[in-house]
Order: C-alpha cells, then sequence, then structure tokens
C-alpha cells in the first residue's frame, strides 16, 4: 500500500513545477517515489516510422525501448489510470505516487490555479511546504495501516484505518490493537495481501514451519517464503495450425 495523490490544473498553471519539487523534496527524505503524467496527445511517447513504432505496428506488445540512460515500455493501445497504478505498485513497490493531470480518480488531489476544484480535492493552491506536510502524514497513515491486520474486528473500538490514524498522532500504539499478530506473517493473493490476524497468523507460521522442519537446509531462525502458482491454462497463447 502507498500514498497516491493527483496534482491537476490548467496549463502552465504551475502544476509541474509543484510536482517536481514535490518529488525533490520526498526523495531526498528518503522515498521512493513515482511519477504518471497525463498527457492529452495520441502519439505521446512514439513516432510514426521509428522502430519502435514499426514495432508495435507489426504487432509487438509491449515495445521496450532500452537505452544508456533509460528503458522505456510503451503498450498500446493507452492504459486506463487504474491499471498503470496497479502495474506500479506491483513491479516498484514506492511510498507516494504522484499523478499530474488526471481530476478524477478515487484519490486525494492537489488543485493548482485558477480552477474549479473537482471530488476529492483536499488543496487548493498549497505552498510547497503544505503540499509536503499533507502527503508525508498520509504516507505515515498508509504504511501504519499496512502493518495492522485491517481486520476491522472492532476489538479495539475503532476500525484499522482509525487505529492507524491515532497511532500516527501518537494517540495509540500497535500494542493497542488486540488482533496484531506477534509473529510476521503475510499471506499474498494475486499480489494483494490479505488480512491476517493474531490466531491465523499463529496456526500458519506453526502449521509451515513443523511440515518444514523435516527438509534438509530448513531453518527455524530462517525466513519462509511459499508460493503456489495458479494451474497454467494450457488453451493460453496456443498457436492454431493451418
Amino acid at each position: 500500500m502507498y500514498m497516491i495523490i493527483g496534482v491537476y490544473g490548467y496549463q502552465d498553471s504551475g502544476k509541474t513545477t509543484l510536482v517536481e519539487g514535490l518529488i525533490r523534496e520526498l526523495s531526498g527524505k528518503g522515498y521512493r517515489v513515482a511519477s504518471v503524467k497525463h498527457s492529452p496527445d495520441t502519439e505521446a511517447t512514439d513516432t510514426p516510422g521509428k522502430d519502435t513504432w514499426r514495432h508495435s505496428e507489426a504487432g509487438s506488445d509491449p515495445v521496450v525501448l532500452q537505452a544508456a540512460d533509460s528503458t522505456v515500455i510503451i503498450k498500446r493501445p493507452g492504459q486506463e489510470l487504474e491499471a498503470i497504478v496497479e502495474m506500479i505498485r506491483r513491479e516498484f513497490c514506492p511510498d507516494v505516487l504522484i499523478v499530474e493531470g488526471h481530476k478524477g480518480g478515487g484519490f486525494p488531489k492537489i488543485a493548482v490555479g485558477d480552477i474549479e476544484p473537482t471530488e476529492g480535492t483536499v488543496l487548493v493552491n498549497p505552498e510547497l511546504e503544505d503540499a509536503l506536510a499533507y502527503i508525508e502524514e498520509q504516507a505515515a497513515r498508509e504504511a501504519t495501516y499496512e502493518r495492522l491486520p485491517r481486520l476491522d474486528c472492532g476489538k479495539c473500538g475503532m476500525t484499522c484505518a482509525d487505529m492507524a490514524i491515532e497511532i500516527v498522532a501518537d494517540r495509540k500504539g500497535f500494542d493497542d490493537c488486540r488482533e496484531m499478530p506477534s509473529r510476521s506473517v503475510e499471506i499474498f493473493i494475486g499480489g494483494q495481501r490479505l488480512p491476517v490476524g493474531a490466531f491465523v497468523a499463529e496456526i500458519a507460521e506453526s502449521t509451515i514451519r513443523g511440515l518444514l522442519s523435516s527438509l534438509k537446509g530448513y531453518s527455524e531462525t530462517g525466513d519462509v517464503e511459499i508460493r503456489l502458482r495458479a494451474p497454467a491454462d494450457e488453451t493460453r497463447n496456443t498457436p492454431t495450425e493451418g
């Protein structure tokens, strides 16, 4: 889980300057930052007649341009923002994702310039320091929420999201969570981490370590990672005869 913030405004409103400042400040503080720039152009990255364009026209999807200073992945047609966000989460695991140019989306947004604020706008023409403070607080809440079981069991009297807010504000601690696992157990399905409480975590670890204890190379003090892959679809990408 990571914090997503959008920045939108008319052309030449200063939104890219704000985004640049946020990226520089956050990166300088050790945050892993990724960004998405929305473009209204239909041919934003490729040029007809160039080698990458010819690859794409021939049927390659995606096309990857490898250069000494960068790697560019060209995917056609243009992807929806949700798919891009998921790809970035899965492949790069940033702490903060900044999306420039999108007024929609179910994430908080910053309006820049003389533009009517849309739904989800949390700041309007903020100073860099104010925008930075908001992002850092939200990123801390997201990171804290990720560490909690996320069961919303109600045993502590609040939701896990509210508990995360209280912990970041130093009004609560992780030991106030009644279902906080005493063991580090994480279960992922399709790249998504499942909520796991104390009971399930302890049962899962004791059972798995018990099964592995007789195997050569197993260590009680080492981390254990098990992957169960979905059955392969034998009909996928099967060449047709003819």
